[in-house]
């Protein structure tokens, strides 16, 4: 629709300039100038604008074949991905959501370097508003790629999504390991205790409910 309001305008204009008649529709020489430059001029600002959306649009089908793609597989794809990483991430207008998607699906995918980077930009972009459970999955996504290693950066994001959204399972959870390596075990089983009451699964529950029995008898030795 832009398109049309931009070429009826440039004709107009530029019809107005080479024909002083009233009749605007009469049809002669500058009537079809303006209407070939018209064209024309809508033409290129077209293809210059749309040309990094055209882009933009390819890769993104690239990641949708990537993501569903076995990991063994990747390979043929993963360069275009890695390229639309950079290109979202250094996008200036870009909306948060679009990343945290792009994020989420990395991250569902177990490609955690890439995810790492794309929640990197989101947190630095847009901290201060990024909700607790977003910092909550970004200090998950950062504990996985630091090979499963607290940082003062780590525990700082970590403290920060606790900050905000004080019940986030995952976030008391790691919170709880950081407090193990520290040998702050009632603190851990405290953290933990409290995390098994927000989390929706079963399984991850009993799991956690394990853990504690482990550490409990770690706390005994």
């Amino acid at each position: 629709m832009i398109y049309l309001l931009i070429l009826i305008v440039i004709f107009f204009l530029i019809y107005y300039v080479l024909n002083d008649k009233k009749d605007y529709f009469q049809l002669n020489i500058p009537f079809i100038f303006s209407i070939f430059t018209a064209v024309l001029v809508s033409f290129i600002f077209q293809f210059y604008l749309s040309k990094g959306s055209f882009e933009l649009a390819q890769k993104k089908q690239s990641l949708d074949k990537f993501i569903i793609s076995d990991p063994s597989q990747r390979e043929d794809t993963k360069q275009d991905v890695e390229y639309l990483v950079e290109l979202l991430t250094q996008k200036q207008d870009v909306e948060a959501g679009e990343l945290y998607i792009l994020a989420k699906k990395l991250k569902n995918a177990n490609e955690l370097r890439l995810s790492a980077k794309v929640f990197k930009e989101i947190y630095y972009r847009y901290g201060t508003d990024l909700d607790g459970n977003v910092i909550a999955e970004y200090a998950q996504v950062l504990f996985a790629t630091n090979g499963n290693k607290f940082d003062d950066i780590l525990e700082s994001i970590l403290d920060e999504s606790l900050k905000k959204v004080p019940n986030n399972p995952s976030a008391l959870t790691l919170k709880g390991l950081s407090e193990l390596e520290k040998n702050n075990i009632n603190n851990t089983i405290e953290l933990w205790n409290k995390a098994i009451v927000f989390l929706n699964s079963e399984k991850e529950k009993n799991d956690l409910k394990v853990l504690i029995e482990v550490v409990k008898k770690r706390k005994k030795q």
